[in-house]
């Protein structure tokens, strides 16, 4: 009898784990803004590139969407969430351990716009990888980070546009 209790129980943890899945911490800095003026708007090519990203991540089941209260991040960030109908919650920028530990917790695929100071904090944070300098200032990676049982597995995409 103890014995089928404990295989009743093994199978019950085997399968408890099958039924976890992945989630995804999708980051990305805002596209090409207009001119290098205080808060700027997306260029053409940078509208272009936010609805690039938007289909890029349609089969992602995006739930939550996170941006900067700049106007770059939020033009980035809208397409995406106007697809996955969800409002973009804008976060407050010296809270951003906050917002790594949220997202963590959320279990939710998510998306965060930022500015590339922001964005290589909360990467190195939640992945706890360090990010080379050729990984700076870059507008066309998207950062994905995938969180299963405590692993954090960090992968680099570069987006193909190019306007």
């Amino acid at each position: 009898m103890r014995l089928v209790f404990l295989l009743l129980l093994s199978f019950q943890s085997v399968a408890n784990n099958i039924d976890k899945r992945p989630h995804y911490i999708f980051l990305t800095t805002p596209a090409e803004t207009q001119h290098k003026k205080i808060d700027p708007p997306l260029s053409q090519c940078g509208r272009l590139r936010a609805q690039h990203l938007s289909t890029l991540l349609s089969y992602s089941n995006i739930q939550s969407v996170y941006s900067t209260t700049n106007l770059s991040a939020m033009e980035t960030a809208n397409p995406i969430a106007k697809k996955n109908k969800i409002p973009v919650k804008i976060f407050i920028d010296n809270l951003l351990d906050s917002l790594a530990i949220t997202v963590i917790k959320e279990d939710k695929n998510v998306l965060i716009v930022a500015n590339n100071d922001k964005i290589r904090f909360l990467v190195e944070f939640i992945s706890q990888q360090e990010l080379s300098k050729s990984q700076e200032h870059n507008q066309h990676l998207l950062y994905q980070i995938t969180l299963l049982d405590g692993h954090k597995i960090l992968t680099v995409l570069k987006q193909p546009l190019k306007c």
